[in-house]
């Protein structure tokens, strides 16, 4: 009897590490989908702001590195979609539509 209850505990445990694994039980990181439109609009993400972000780093983090264009760039794009805020007002705690751009 032991050998059973052993070898369902070894099953359970093995079913709940596969789960794990391929489904995920921990929350995954803060990963947006990307967003694209065939608007004229540049591509982008929904992130919510928390302290110490700039647009800058949040587009750099995105970009995972150095942006292909220019900060002005940058700019003109996070307003033009985000026409209710100004890039160098970000609040913490609020969701903005982030460009992403190809490399």
């Amino acid at each position: 009897m032991k050998k059973w209850f052993l070898l369902l505990v070894a099953f359970l445990v093995g079913y709940i590490a596969y789960e794990d694994v391929t489904v995920g039980t921990l929350p995954g990181s803060s990963k947006a989908p990307v967003v694209r439109e065939n608007t004229g609009m540049p591509s982008y993400k929904v992130i919510k702001i928390k302290a110490g972000d700039t647009l800058l780093s949040i587009a750099e983090r995105e970009q995972q590195g150095p942006l292909p264009v220019s900060i002005e760039t940058l700019i003109r794009d996070f307003e033009k979609l985000n026409p209710e805020a100004k890039a160098d007002a970000l609040q913490i705690g609020k969701t903005y539509k982030i460009p992403v751009y190809e490399k």
